[in-house]
């Protein structure tokens, strides 16, 4: 025997009343009732349910429900955006190292050359005028290197792409990390 439309039938009368049913399907539920144990039971079982459940009171929700699910649903919304904003941190950290290290380590080893000379070194320690003199001669070698590696740049297409391709991933690293900044509201 498919007792299953009467089962559903058991359903709707239930949640949305007798009105739902049409008077041929309650007359065939009432008639299976009658003829079956089984679903007899059930719908037995299922009214008792119903009756207890509209006999209690309505349950309210815990103080602070509210903001404690709105903490959870904003918290699981930021979840992504955290992890494209540490990426973003990541290559934008990258990417300053590629440009701060060579200019770092060029610095280091022309102050390097330059203390393992002789007159440097006894420039540096005889007395502030000699430093400062010293200081100036490694900013005009300095100046003299950067123009060099100008000269050199302007002339080679692959520093314009690798300057280009440093400037576009700075720009997205900037959009990125100006998506994490919180948007602040005014309500």
């Amino acid at each position: 025997m498919n007792h299953k439309p009467y089962l559903d039938w058991m359903q709707i009368a239930l949640d949305a009343g007798e009105a739902r049913l049409t008077p041929d399907q309650w007359s065939q539920l009432e008639d299976h009732l009658g003829a079956c144990g089984e679903c007899e039971a059930a719908w037995a079982a299922l009214a008792e349910v119903e009756r207890l459940f509209k006999a209690e009171p309505m349950a309210a929700p815990r103080s602070g429900f509210t903001s404690r699910f709105k903490a959870r649903l904003a918290k699981r919304h930021s979840r992504p955006r955290a992890m494209w904003g540490a990426l973003a941190l990541g290559l934008g950290a990258v990417g300053a190292a590629a440009l701060v290290i060579p200019v770092g380590a060029g610095m280091l080893l022309a102050s390097v050359r330059a203390a393992q000379e002789p007159a440097a070194t006894a420039a540096l320690f005889s007395g502030v005028n000699a430093t400062t003199t010293f200081a100036s001669t490694i900013g005009e070698a300095l100046l003299i290197a950067g123009r060099a590696v100008l000269e050199w740049a302007a002339a080679n297409p692959l520093v314009w792409a690798a300057s280009l391709s440093g400037l576009g991933v700075t720009g997205l690293w900037l959009y990125f990390v100006r998506k994490l900044v919180p948007e602040v509201s005014s309500r």
